[in-house]
């Protein structure tokens, strides 16, 4: 697979571009009950956490990716217990990708259909992706970060001029406390990206500074996501963007252009399904990348095949009710993301610094 590597710009592209369906559906909502209208904040503390995750991450990985990084430092059969943690939850996380997919396609514009269409629909191209090259996929993710970044630009830029500054300011001492707690939950959903560490054994060196490059890119996105949440709250405010299931595709609703879109809304989440098929994509590689080193030396065309259909399972029979994914994503998701991207990381690299300081 060497004619299969891909840049670290293209994997910070598909960290961004897959982690923006997640964070358009839970932010700012989901802080908002502790933060308030410090919500915005409570993404920009998020940061450091973020950037301490992938520097964890990034370390156990180092240029063999995480799944070989893992058993080399645990042994085979310890470190296939590890993988087999991360298979699970990756193939959960597929599932939840694609009922969320179904559902937002589903609603949006009161189209016509079933659920198991627009399923079925978003499985098969992501099969069709996961089916493919790396490479291939990781030039996609470049341009539905593009496609993205310009839509939700347009909305925000759009909206900016209806925001009101006492919306967001001023913000007192006794509001700290919640600001803070709320950024572990900005940082558990952005720790949808997770699984990008298992693909850093496809990553070609092309002489950047790794340390810089992903200090630019990681804070760079978190400081992005945190202008986006106060713009939101500038415009709709707190107390309204609580009571919102999605206050970003709410706020998109309310965008017009004079004489060109009068609602942009079908526009913006047509286009969101880019970063579903991002997300859903490279969860397919890493789970790729952990059964080549579970199974060294086998053929696994029947990876992607497995999981597509493990998770257009998981998506039908997992969330039978309505409403299910979206309390499995607001409650469950972030927490385990933060356990399985920071801390579990963090205990790992302990047995990693000891041997390296044997060594010395």
């Amino acid at each position: 697979m060497k004619e299969d590597k891909i840049s670290r710009t293209q994997l910070m592209a598909l960290l961004w571009a897959g982690v923006m369906a997640p964070a358009a559906e839970l932010l700012p909502a989901l802080l908002l009950p502790g933060a308030g209208r410090g919500a915005w904040l409570a993404v920009v503390l998020s940061a450091p956490l973020v950037l301490a995750a992938g520097w964890l991450m990034g370390s156990l990985a180092g240029r063999e990716g995480l799944a070989r990084g893992i058993t080399e430092l645990l042994g085979r059969w310890l470190g296939g217990g590890v993988l087999l943690l991360y298979i699970v939850w990756a193939l959960l996380l597929l599932s939840l990708r694609l009922r969320l997919c179904a559902q937002r396609l589903l609603s949006s514009g009161e189209r016509d259909g079933a659920l198991w269409f627009f399923l079925l629909a978003a499985a098969a191209v992501l099969l069709w992706m996961g089916r493919g090259k790396l490479a291939a996929f990781a030039q996609a993710g470049q341009l539905f970060l593009t496609a993205l970044l310009l839509t939700g630009g347009t909305v925000l830029v759009l909206s900016l001029f209806q925001a009101r500054p006492e919306r967001l300011l001023p913000l007192w001492w006794a509001e700290t406390g919640p600001v803070l707690r709320a950024a572990l939950s900005a940082a558990g959903v952005m720790g949808w990206g997770l699984f990008l560490p298992f693909l850093m054994g496809e990553v070609r060196d092309q002489g950047e500074n790794q340390h810089w490059h992903w200090l630019f890119w990681g804070l760079g996105g978190a400081l992005l996501l945190a202008a986006a949440q106060a713009v939101i709250l500038g415009n709709l405010g707190a107390a309204l963007a609580a009571r919102l299931d999605n206050p970003f595709f709410a706020l998109a609703k309310s965008v017009g252009v004079e004489g060109a879109f009068q609602r942009v809304e079908g526009v913006v989440t047509a286009l969101w399904t880019f970063a579903d098929l991002t997300m859903g994509g490279v969860l397919i590689f890493a789970l790729r990348a952990m059964a080549a080193q579970l199974m060294p030396g086998r053929a696994l065309p029947w990876v992607p095949w497995g999981a597509v259909l493990l998770g257009a399972a998981g998506a039908l029979l997992l969330f039978p009710a309505l409403g299910t994914a979206e309390e499995w994503n607001r409650r469950m998701v972030p927490a385990v993301n933060l356990f399985l991207g920071l801390l579990l990381p963090a205990v790992l690299c302990l047995p990693k610094g000891l041997r390296a300081g044997r060594k010395k």
